[in-house]
């Protein structure tokens, strides 16, 4: 039975690989067929079932199949469709069961009921939805109860086999839901955890049916259904059924589990995170900085001039700071520092004035502020573009000597040129 659960898990993973290379939708759904958590589909199927019953107990001679008479089981199932992958299936399942072994046999019945979770594997795959519009595949998983009778005869007699045929020290009969010393008379039904795992093939008839082959393994909890509890492992047993279901709801609609799961949309129908929606709100926030900072290229013309004449020379070049003297510096800006750096080294003798500017409607100390604006182009030059230090002077000037530009600047630009460091070249 390992084989069959690592065979789930296989195929569980293989299906979640395949989901991950999608890149198009280009299947052709209808509206109708298409699954949205906004739209109403028929959810709750019941569903009948017929197929062997086949015990696997330390009293039986057989690895696969009985090699004698083989008891078949009915089933009742009612499931309803929690979203297009997902399930949830209420059984009911009542059958006899047998075995024989060695000097013993065993004989009983019993009823089960579980609840289990259904994982359509066809929803997991690159193309999310029915195969071929007719076809799901689908897994199980669940816990549920067994309460069942059995004694254990002697092969040669057909007596009951007690205790002490057993070696113990007693002469209870081997039952179970029955008075161990008076096996003719009913108990209560002995009652057992079983968890049964399941896989299945369903095939679409039309809008009201469904036909179905499943295979499920039900583990046991304990080793008691055939009245031996020496054996190694836990009792279990086989269910294989042909099932017939009945999809309950207005026919004019699908069955939640015959719907296709649209691309961009999870394993519950719910949209997907776009991965390039944070690369968007970056570029949003870029697209927000440049048009903040657009003005001040806009008008740099007049910018250029009013400083020509501020500083008496056209050796100028601004860098400009946002409010609180905070900056990355950008393309743009490195070029301008790198260009001023090679103007020295070509230069012998000219030295460069760094000049910081802040706005008057900024807070705090204005000249403390434009200093650090000073100290973070000198910080660049030096430390980044090797500019020698000793040919460099900083003169913080705080919210003095602003740029007006009445009549041709506009207030918020006045305020965001006035916001910046001048690097003017002496000789």
């Amino acid at each position: 039975m390992r084989h069959i659960t690592c065979l789930f898990l296989l195929i569980l993973v293989q299906a979640a690989m395949l989901a991950q290379v999608r890149t198009t939708d280009q299947r052709i759904i209808s509206e109708e067929m298409r699954y949205s958590a906004e739209k109403k589909f028929n959810t709750w199927s019941l569903t009948v079932g017929y197929g062997p019953l086949i015990m696997y107990s330390d009293v039986t001679n057989y690895s696969l199949l009985p090699k004698g008479k083989i008891d078949f089981a009915p089933s009742v199932i009612l499931s309803k469709q929690i979203f297009p992958a997902l399930a949830i299936d209420l059984q009911y399942l009542s059958g006899k069961m047998n075995g024989e072994h060695g000097l013993h046999y065993f004989k009983g019945d019993l009823h089960e009921g579980s609840l289990s979770a259904v994982l359509f594997l066809n929803q997991l795959t690159a193309s999310p939805g029915p195969i071929n519009d007719k076809w799901n595949l689908y897994i199980k998983a669940g816990a549920g109860a067994t309460f069942f009778r059995s004694k254990l005869h002697f092969v040669a007699n057909d007596e009951l086999v007690k205790n002490s045929d057993l070696g113990g020290g007693s002469d209870r009969y081997m039952v179970y839901g029955y008075d161990p010393y008076n096996p003719d008379v009913k108990t209560d039904r002995r009652m057992e955890i079983v968890v049964p795992m399941t896989a299945g093939l369903m095939y679409r008839i039309n809008k009201s049916f469904d036909i179905a082959w499943e295979t499920s393994v039900r583990f046991c909890a304990s080793d008691n259904l055939d009245n031996i509890l020496s054996g190694s492992t836990n009792d279990r047993y086989v269910f294989s059924g042909l099932h017939l279901s009945y999809k309950i709801g207005k026919k004019d609609k699908r069955h939640m589990r015959w719907t296709y799961r649209g691309y961009g949309f999870n394993l519950f129908g719910r949209p997907k995170k776009d991965p390039l929606i944070n690369e968007i709100a970056d570029l949003e926030d870029e697209i927000k900085k440049y048009k903040e900072g657009r003005p001040v290229k806009r008008d740099s013309v007049v910018i250029q001039e009013s400083l020509t004449v501020m500083y008496e020379t056209t050796y100028v070049r601004t860098i400009f700071f946002p409010a609180g003297g905070n900056i990355t510096f950008d393309t743009e800006d490195k070029v301008l520092m790198a260009e001023a750096v090679v103007q020295m080294k070509q230069n012998p003798g000219m030295f460069l004035e760094v000049y910081g500017h802040v706005s008057s409607e900024d807070s705090g100390d204005h000249e403390a502020l434009s200093r650090k604006q000073c100290d973070k182009v000198v910080d660049f030059l030096v430390n980044e573009l090797g500019a020698d230090a000793s040919l460099i002077k900083v003169i913080s000037k705080g919210s003095e000597s602003p740029l007006t530009g009445e009549g041709e600047l506009s207030s918020k630009v006045r305020r965001m040129a006035n916001r910046r460091v001048d690097m003017v070249f002496r000789r």
